[in-house]
């Protein structure tokens, strides 16, 4: 059975009132008002919003030194047809043990957790051992602009961030970088009669899939094997008897490479093709590396300790996080977040609150006990 806090307020009601407030990414603002005033309400330190619009809170501890960084977003991707939902999707149906809707666990459910995980310690009159940071970012799902300003404006020196994404309540060592790729073929408009292969630019843009099909990408040893799979595909072809004169080919590149690497891929993906490759520079919005921290690293061991009681092991996500600006920042960063992540982004999109529970009840035992480890 989940504690009330502050107002009588729960882990599961809190989760229930974010789900109800709409926060597309760029419209963030009335979800984190909400936020700050639970954060006021449980008696965090601080609780505030920057430049960016991250919501970010704290609460003091104990001892001086490099604290701890919870992260989050605010934002969720848009709901689609909501006729395809089981339950309304911003309502924030409560079915049993099931919290169902929109952002139940991408990622309003562990921005709950966490803040929760905090509550209980005040709620004790306990305070962390060292400062504890919990920020909610903006701009999450589009691109990570609300975490890029935050660690190019760092309040603090963080010595461990865990990213509450959601892992099953695993701990997560990582994940590959993202980008997205465009490639235009160019060929020259004709009657579909005449049947002029080598200026229907179709046949060297079928040829480019067929080879990015047919790339070995290398294998990462904590984040996997590369992948670079095609996403959508567009003619300026106006009628179905006319041969277009370009065809643009998008990709979705989740890597391990440096991007010197990736580009010398591309070029080789392209040659002797009629046809012009865009990758955007790294650190774009459409162009972030991953992050990888090693199983022996003293972060994730620390955290595994407490992780291991809820689900045993580690992995590493499939979609990329917030966590690879922290990591680029130079603080040591791992992952652990309620929720299945095989339903993000679906009509689907729930999460247990017992699992919710158990989770808080050991992150706010680690901020109550535990220190980063030093470095």
């Amino acid at each position: 059975m989940l504690s009330a806090y502050s107002g009588g307020m729960s882990t599961t009601d809190f989760l229930r009132d974010l789900i109800r407030i709409h926060s597309l990414s760029g419209k963030e603002g009335p979800l984190a008002a909400r936020v700050l005033q639970e954060w006021r309400s449980l008696g965090f330190s601080e609780a505030f919003t920057d430049g960016a619009g991250n919501a970010l809170g704290v609460v003091r501890g104990q001892e001086q030194g490099p604290g701890w960084l919870l992260v989050t977003h605010l934002d969720h991707v848009h709901e689609g047809d909501a006729s395809l939902w089981e339950f309304p999707p911003f309502e924030g149906a409560l079915v049993g043990d099931t919290v169902h809707g929109r952002g139940a666990f991408d990622i309003k459910g562990p921005l709950a957790a966490q803040t929760y995980a905090l509550g209980r310690l005040l709620a004790r009159g306990l305070r962390p051992r060292r400062d504890v940071w919990v920020a909610a970012f903006t701009d999450e799902e589009i691109g990570g602009t609300g975490a890029d300003y935050f660690v190019k404006n760092a309040p603090a020196q963080f010595g461990g961030v865990i990213v509450g994404e959601p892992s099953g309540s695993q701990l997560m060592l990582g994940h590959r970088g993202v980008a997205t790729v465009r490639v235009k073929f160019r060929g020259r408009a004709h009657h579909a009669s005449l049947a002029l292969q080598d200026e229907n630019p179709v046949f060297a843009a079928a040829e480019f899939i067929r080879r990015v099909r047919a790339h070995e990408f290398p294998e990462h040893p904590i984040t996997g094997r590369t992948t670079l799979t095609v996403t959508q595909v567009f003619t300026d072809s106006g009628s179905e008897n006319l041969t277009p004169n370009t065809v643009e080919v998008v990709l979705s590149w989740r890597f391990n490479e440096e991007d010197d690497v990736n580009r010398r891929t591309l070029a080789g993906l392209l040659s002797g093709l009629p046809a012009e490759g865009e990758l955007m520079p790294l650190w774009s919005r459409s162009n972030t590396p991953g992050f990888q921290t090693p199983p022996t690293d003293p972060l994730a061991g620390l955290v595994g300790r407490y992780s291991g009681r809820l689900r045993e092991g580690s992995g590493v996500w499939k979609f990329a996080t917030d966590g690879r600006y922290t990591a680029a920042a130079g603080w040591p960063t791992v992952g652990w977040g309620p929720g299945d992540e095989s339903l993000a982004h679906t009509t689907r999109e729930r999460v247990s609150v017992r699992e919710l529970d158990a989770y808080a009840e050991a992150l706010s035992e680690l901020l109550e006990k535990e220190v980063p480890p030093d470095r």
